[in-house]
């Protein structure tokens, strides 16, 4: 294993490439992640080199224990090079890890098969062709970065690393590089739509697609979205890193159907499962398990946690033959009379308030459809009384007024008790992983008092 802890870079992107020429296995960290994901990573993959850039050096050396290599310095001659090793498709290619966002990351193994097929799946279900390029705000060491990353890399599709993550960089690179496609997360749209921005002042006529993933797009921004980027097809869809891709909602539907992720994508099958493993019917909310193509080889060094996300096809039926495996996603979900895919949410984030367990998702859906906030971040808080506490951290669209009294006049009209938020705070934004997802750990902290 060789761990890699740097940005986005022509030089990071000539390293990968490398690691893979000698037949060893990429474990990529966000160049943002704190220094304990850092040491994390070293820890679970116990890799024999590390390549960062040079303000981790020390850091790098300290914590791995192993060399480390500065990137973007030459340290051999490419003519010493012997010839490239030999690696069967099916073995591990890559460990990158979960957004740590509940909890220290998990180090997903997928192997080159996988890698592979699941770029080539979403490629074609995007139409990309040889004119395209993809303006890339996200790191590549985060699941959907990589699949930009990947696109460049296997399907040759020119690559926009825009100078840094700010809004101004990336309308100065959608200017001056004219991209075809961007690659979004709520965060950047956010960012993007929201506060000091020059986009609605850019020429965003190049593109062609925007596409979105790691969660569902608040509505506001959504309805800016579909304003700003009306000429452009939209992509919504759903995978997990231990999946890859999993499915897409066919994009001329992204306006009237902006609730459902779609369809599972060719050579996957996702199916909703009852508790005790049954197939769900339509409007029956169940685990989300995901069948075929990409399915993770498990999670490095740790086989509990690896047994409980991936086993065996519960809906095969072929007797004789052993099931391959499934990843049971741990989202919760249903499928709609038509087959349209609904995600609710994670069942580790699930509540136990007043002794019923309750989604933060749905609170969040209920609390954003009041029109009161630009966004929301639910978390339980542990409670003497009633085992945990519903609380809401919230931004606020700008110069608006204080909205927490007519949040919770709202909130006794639309939802249970039990469900309530019992305290709100006012943020100006919310915490973020250094893969550009809510921090929700952080903002618990935040409630808790550890973090101000």
């Amino acid at each position: 294993r060789c761990l890699v802890w740097a940005a986005n870079s022509p030089e990071l992107a000539a390293v990968l490439l490398g690691i893979w020429r000698l037949g060893a296995i990429v474990a990529l960290v966000n160049d943002e992640a704190p220094v304990t994901h850092f040491a994390h990573a070293a820890s679970l993959t116990r890799p024999v080199l590390t390549v960062v850039e040079e303000k981790h050096v020390d850091t790098a050396r300290a914590e791995a224990g192993v060399p480390a290599l500065v990137l973007g310095q030459a340290n051999a001659d490419p003519a010493t090079l012997g010839p490239a090793a030999a690696v069967h498709d099916h073995e591990p290619a890559s460990i990158f890890f979960t957004s740590g966002s509940t909890g220290l990351p998990k180090g997903v193994v997928q192997s080159h098969a996988n890698l592979l097929g699941g770029c080539e799946m979403v490629a074609g279900h995007l139409g990309f062709t040889a004119a395209d390029s993809i303006l890339c705000p996200i790191p590549w060491s985060f699941d959907y970065g990589y699949g930009q990353f990947l696109t460049t890399m296997l399907l040759g599709i020119t690559q926009i690393l825009p100078e840094a993550r700010n809004p101004f960089s990336l309308c100065e690179a959608i200017a001056t590089h004219r991209p075809t496609i961007l690659a979004g997360l709520p965060s950047i749209f956010a960012l993007l739509i929201r506060g000091i921005s020059p986009l609605r002042e850019t020429d965003v006529s190049s593109l062609r697609l925007v596409t979105n993933t790691g969660g569902k797009i608040p509505p506001a921004i959504f309805a800016d979205v579909l304003e700003i980027f009306a000429h452009c097809e939209l992509s919504l869809n759903y995978g997990m890193t231990e999946t890859y891709r999993g499915a897409g909602l066919p994009c001329a539907l992204a306006a009237e159907r902006s609730e459902s992720v779609g369809f599972a994508y060719p050579g996957v099958t996702l199916s909703v499962l009852r508790d005790d493993g049954t197939e769900a019917g339509p409007g029956e909310e169940g685990e989300i398990v995901h069948r075929g193509l990409g399915v993770f080889l498990g999670y490095w060094g740790d086989p509990e946690a690896t047994a409980k996300a991936r086993r065996p096809d519960p809906l095969w039926t072929h007797d004789g033959v052993a099931p391959p495996m499934a990843v049971f996603s741990g989202d919760l979900g249903w499928k709609d009379a038509d087959g349209f895919l609904h995600i609710k949410g994670r069942r580790d984030r699930l509540i136990k308030s007043m002794g019923v367990r309750v989604s933060p998702d749905e609170i969040e859906h209920l609390i954003r459809k009041s029109g009161l906030v630009r966004d929301v971040a639910i978390v339980g808080v542990p409670n003497d009384l009633i085992g945990e506490m519903v609380v809401a951290a919230i931004t606020v669209p700008e110069g608006a007024e204080d909205p927490v009294r007519a949040l919770k006049k709202y909130a006794r009209e639309a939802m249970s008790n039990f469900m309530q938020p019992r305290e709100y705070r006012i943020l100006e934004a919310f915490p973020l992983t250094p893969n550009g997802k809510t921090d929700f750990a952080a903002v618990r902290a935040i409630f808790a008092g550890a973090a101000k």
